[in-house]
């Protein structure tokens, strides 16, 4: 393990560029829980956060796209110092040893020739992994906390050493200030946001339960999926549902419009809740073979083929307020500290 030593694990977020004059993005929130969160199982050990200029990604990561700014790049990277690395070799020596336990009869097994052949792989896996969750999580958070202000276009991946990974990963609000507008989306603290995703770790590692998890768990899925709206309209759309639900229920639309305006408490519920209806009325035409879309095999044709008219185009404005709706809803259950509501005519504090 000498080998790693004052190497850096390191997650790079890339924003898009921008074609407009003014450019409303800011990664300040971010770079100020720089040094506040540690890692899961090593509480002396904090993650990193900086801007730095990424041009030479091109060259590491080919297949970054020309939308995505290289001149300014946000970084979030931790240091393997002997500290941290003894705590993750303790750490993989029981996952190994426990995982040959449940396999087989201890005398069957050379612990000792075990460990030394895959406790380096469940060290390096292990680490990466509560690395970048730990990452993501901040992006999850800031994203909840102030969706005005953060957005990325793209992730890469850098695992200690000179290769690295690009994937599609967007954090976005199209229409963005329209958006907020309509369903009053609020600036949060994202140190807050993350210490209250962080209050259900079991629920972030393994099955979300509670109705706050599951919206955060299906907000989190459009961030790896197609450009086209129909992908984030539906998993915005579920987030929705999972939060205005409960576990005793199967609620219909008009069910979970009382929910909402209980839940909104007033906070330009009129306006919402109109835009609520029409969000509806798209879905049920939708699941119900009613809209007749373009056909469809990647992004470059989502409006349908060159010089030819269709009456329905792809859903970008209501995925839009879709999107800002979830987000707002999980805005809610943060101020209300509460990762389960119980509804009635208004929301049941606990």
């Amino acid at each position: 393990m000498k080998s790693l030593l004052n190497k850096k694990f390191e997650i790079i977020a890339l924003a898009p560029k921008v074609f407009r004059s003014e450019d409303t993005s800011s990664w300040s929130a971010l770079l100020e829980m720089s040094g506040k969160v540690s890692m899961d199982h090593a509480p002396h050990s904090f993650l990193t956060i900086e801007q730095r200029n990424g041009d030479h990604l091109r060259k590491i990561a080919s297949n970054i796209d020309t939308m995505s700014e290289t001149s300014k790049v946000l970084v979030f990277h931790i240091a393997l110092d002997r500290k941290l690395i003894a705590t993750y070799v303790d750490r993989s020596r029981e996952i190994v040893r426990k995982s040959f336990e449940e396999k087989a009869s201890p005398t069957e097994i050379d612990f000792a020739s075990a460990l030394r052949r895959t406790k380096g792989v469940v060290f390096h896996g292990e680490l990466l992994r509560d690395f970048e969750l730990k990452t993501y999580t901040i992006l999850m958070a800031s994203h909840i906390a102030d969706p005005l202000a953060v957005s990325v276009n793209r992730v890469v991946s850098l695992s200690g050493g000179d290769g690295a990974t690009s994937e599609r990963f967007k954090i976005n609000l199209q229409n963005r200030s329209d958006c907020a507008s309509v369903v009053a989306l609020k600036k949060l603290s994202a140190k807050n946001v993350y210490d209250f995703l962080w209050g259900r770790p079991k629920e972030i590692t393994g099955e979300p339960k509670s109705q706050f998890m599951k919206g955060v768990s299906y907000v989190s899925q459009i961030f790896r999926n197609s450009e086209n709206p129909l992908i984030g309209f539906m998993w915005s759309l579920a987030a929705i549902e999972a939060m205005l639900s409960t576990s005793s229920d199967k609620a219909n639309s008009g069910v979970l419009e009382l929910r909402l305006r209980a839940l909104l408490d007033g906070e330009k519920s009129d306006h919402v809740l109109g835009k609520f209806r029409d969000l509806y009325k798209y879905r049920n035409a939708l699941f119900h073979g009613n809209v007749a879309l373009p056909y469809s095999f990647d992004g470059r044709n989502l409006f349908g083929f060159h010089g030819v008219k269709h009456s329905n185009t792809m859903p970008y404005e209501i995925a839009s307020f879709t999107h800002a709706l979830a987000l707002k809803i999980l805005q809610r259950f943060f101020e209300l500290g509460m990762y389960d509501v119980e509804y009635e005519t208004s929301v049941a504090k606990k």
